[in-house]
């Protein structure tokens, strides 16, 4: 029965003469074999040669250096911050919060008022802890060992908010609006020293020197921070109305557990 030929078997012919030494006349053809583009060529003694053609290999064992390319349209616009390549996680630490109807709330008055610079919904809010750093593949469980060490003493403790304040990124790209922590500033203060310490083993870029503690709610594309400050009273005014239909308990987290993202992957840090 006869098969059909698989990649490495194209690989094998591809590689492999049919003629062997035995066919070539002694003491009058040189052995060096040779290429010529010519299908009617002959040997030393009148013969014709089959000449075979070049295989291409196929596409199944081909190696092509793939090239990321960064569609901004398939996020809202937004633009990475680094390029992305293969082998580095964009990673960072924060505190999680679940969403609810009162900050929705606040949310949704944000959006309608802020219309003209189309303000959208934070679709994971957190507190952040650090930047977003970039690891080496080969970092990440050193990294993750660091922190659970570094964290064994941390106690658990309570974060609450206040009013609203507008931030922009460092590239200035994009706008937030975000609520402002109210109580436990020393202790994400704490927090921060400690994985700053975890961050400078890997030389990787600590967190800001005087970190204004927040949790963004609202965003939007390009730099407005300026044109959202001068609002700001009249934002703050709605939530102060809002918050005296809100429960007391959506306007605090206990801080019990904290999370690291590392690209695709979550890890998650008990406090006890």
């Amino acid at each position: 029965m006869t098969t059909g030929h698989g990649a490495l078997d194209l690989l094998n012919i591809y590689g492999n003469d049919s003629s062997s030494d035995d066919d070539v006349p002694s003491g009058r053809v040189s052995t060096k074999r040779c290429y010529k583009d010519d299908s009617d060529a002959e040997d030393g003694r009148g013969r014709k040669v089959f000449q075979p053609s070049k295989l291409v290999l196929p596409d199944i064992i081909k190696i092509e250096k793939e090239e990321y390319r960064d569609d901004s349209s398939l996020h809202d616009g937004r633009v990475r911050s680094f390029k992305h390549e293969r082998g580095n996680w964009a990673s960072y630490i924060y505190i999680p919060y679940e969403n609810n109807d009162d900050i929705e709330a606040v949310v949704n008055r944000i959006c309608n008022k802020l219309t003209a610079y189309a303000f959208k919904p934070i679709n994971d809010f957190h507190i952040s802890l650090t930047k977003v750093v970039i690891l080496r593949h080969h970092w990440i469980t050193s990294f993750v060992t660091s922190i659970k060490e570094n964290m064994a003493n941390i106690n658990r403790f309570i974060v609450m908010f206040d009013n609203l304040n507008v931030y922009c990124n460092e590239e200035r790209t994009r706008t937030f609006i975000g609520l402002e922590i109210k109580t436990g500033y020393d202790s994400l203060v704490n927090l921060v020293g400690i994985f700053n310490r975890c961050l400078a083993d890997f030389r990787l870029p600590e967190f800001y020197e005087n970190p204004s503690f927040h949790m963004s709610i609202t965003w939007c594309l390009g730099d407005v921070e300026d044109i959202v400050r001068e609002i700001l009273p009249d934002l703050n005014r709605d939530i102060v109305e809002l918050r005296e239909k809100f429960d007391d308990n959506n306007w605090y987290i206990i801080i019990n557990q904290l999370h690291c993202k590392i690209g695709n992957k979550l890890f998650t840090f008990d406090i006890s």
